[in-house]
């Protein structure tokens, strides 16, 4: 009996979070880019955030050709000379059909070649085509990314960025001008017709995530990642998987040896 107590306060005392800190898959496209200083600073603003928020970061170039055992990507590549290929659009479907999170980067009316990319993906995973705007710049951040870190007057202003009219019917803004469109777009878990388990984020502006940026659209960046943590379906770590596996193992043979006294 006491064996039995043991193997289940094993399990009772355990740390299982809701939102597991993950792998992270940054590809910033750093070979092709037409700006290697926003590339850079972009990266390490990312980076940093993401390391503060408990996750494990991999940067890469371009997309791998498996996304196994990552349960993001955030993909912050803007150039023209690094749309989503075919290829990578099917990835990145499939990827969210298995319950990972992905973020995509868009630019203004400039960066058509990248913007049609990601348009193209917001299609495949909502079977919905939404129409590519030129908002203003000053936009309301819109609840559930006002938090969990307070933006100090509830609205961030961009440099020169792009978006959407509307986020469609199962999307929602992340912020807006409330008038011409808004600059992000945010499904999470179940909002995606084709990919129910996944989540997909998308912004039209690459300043907001500069090392230089505002310190509100820094705000607006540490709450993107905590909605994309929070709309994945992640998978503990095989650390985590190995002690609940033993202190199963050790409850099971405890209630075995129980039941063959009692017999």
């Amino acid at each position: 009996m006491k064996k039995l107590l043991l193997a289940t306060a094993a399990i009772s005392m355990m740390t299982i979070p809701e939102a597991f800190a993950g792998d992270i898959l940054i590809v910033n496209g750093s070979a092709a880019t037409s700006e290697p200083g926003t590339t850079a600073s972009i990266t390490t603003q990312l980076s940093n955030f993401q390391v503060a928020a408990g996750n494990t970061i991999t940067v890469v170039d371009n997309v791998p050709g498996s996304l196994a055992g990552y349960s993001q990507v955030w993909d912050i590549r803007f150039s023209n000379s690094s749309p989503l290929t075919s290829g990578v659009l099917s990835q990145y479907l499939s990827f969210m059909q298995g319950g990972g999170g992905i973020f995509v980067m868009g630019e203004n009316s400039f960066f058509t070649a990248r913007n049609n990319s990601v348009l193209q993906l917001i299609a495949d995973a909502t079977g919905e085509t939404l129409s590519f705007v030129s908002p203003n710049d000053h936009q309301q951040v819109i609840a559930p990314f006002t938090g969990p870190n307070s933006i100090a007057d509830g609205f961030v202003d961009y440099s020169a960025s792009g978006g959407v009219s509307s986020p469609g019917a199962a999307g929602q803004f992340i912020t807006t001008d409330g008038s011409i469109g808004g600059t992000g777009v945010a499904w999470g878990a179940g909002d995606l017709v084709n990919a129910p388990a996944g989540a997909l984020t998308a912004i039209f502006d690459v300043n907001f995530m500069q090392t230089t940026a505002e310190a509100d659209s820094q705000t607006l960046l540490r709450n993107l990642i905590s909605f994309v943590q929070t709309e994945t379906t992640a998978t503990p770590e095989p650390a985590s998987m190995m002690m609940i596996g033993v202190a199963l193992a050790g409850l099971a043979a405890a209630r075995r040896r129980r039941n063959t006294k009692a017999a």
